[in-house]
């Protein structure tokens, strides 16, 4: 008959939990500096190299308009909401 020792069977389920948490967070934090702050990265690399630049209704580029999208958050943030809301990306 086969003794498992139970330590060694929870240290391997507590590392492996540990390394799933920490890839789980890396992804996603790299994920949404990705498609969060890095749209304008990826509008400006597609303007550059395709030549694809995208505007918004009213005529303005929209990698410019998302690179100024957290300042104008934060604006309305700092006034607790007392300011005029920021146009959408």
């Amino acid at each position: 008959m086969t003794v498992v020792d139970e330590s060694k069977t929870a240290d391997v389920q507590f590392r492996t939990r540990l390394v799933r948490v920490v890839v789980s967070v890396v992804v996603l934090t790299g994920v949404t500096v990705v498609l969060g702050y890095g749209g304008w990265i990826v509008l400006t690399l597609t303007a550059t190299i395709v030549g694809y630049d995208p505007e918004t209704a009213d005529g303005e580029l929209l990698r410019d308009r998302l690179l100024e999208w957290p300042d104008r958050n934060r604006e309305v943030m700092r006034s607790n909401g007392r300011t005029s809301l920021p146009l959408k990306p």
